[in-house]
């Protein structure tokens, strides 16, 4: 997903439309929370999302977080995605691609396959009818792998 400053306001302002289609209010604090997922090079939690937004905007609580990226995700902006230990995390990014998780940092990078997007779904899913594919690659991320555990030196 690109994120330079172009690229960010043209999506600042699809959100500011899909708000006005809706009958949300367009509020400084979707505004700011959806700018700090667009600028994001990782997989925020709401916890580093409130931490980056309260920089510029002091007397926002972590209850405007959730709220938000609830009213974010439905709005079709962005989404959480599937539960990846014990933290949420969220994207702006709505292409189709799959995940790195690191067991060890928590780390969630995106990557994308060619061969994993033609995947079809499993038969025999009970009347279960999937709407996608999202594949989580579980494992050491390049730097934990170069480097001793923290656990092993007790």
């Amino acid at each position: 997903m690109e994120r330079d400053a172009e690229s960010i306001q043209t999506r600042l302002e699809e959100l500011k439309a899909r708000c006005r289609k809706s009958g949300m209010n367009v509020t400084p604090q979707r505004i700011a929370v959806y700018r700090a997922l667009l600028e994001s090079e990782e997989h925020p939690t709401p916890e580093a999302l409130f931490a980056s937004v309260r920089e510029g905007m002091p007397s926002i609580s972590l209850a405007t977080i959730y709220k938000t990226l609830e009213a974010l995700q439905r709005l079709g902006v962005c989404h959480e995605i599937s539960r990846l230990g014990e933290a949420r995390r969220f994207e702006a990014n709505l292409d189709d691609h799959h995940h790195t998780v690191c067991t060890r940092c928590g780390r969630v990078a995106d990557f994308d396959d060619e061969r994993l997007g033609s995947l079809s779904p499993p038969p025999g899913l009970d009347g279960f009818v999937p709407t996608g594919i999202h594949v989580q690659v579980v494992g050491l991320c390049g730097a934990c792998a170069g480097s001793p555990d923290p656990d092993d030196e007790i």
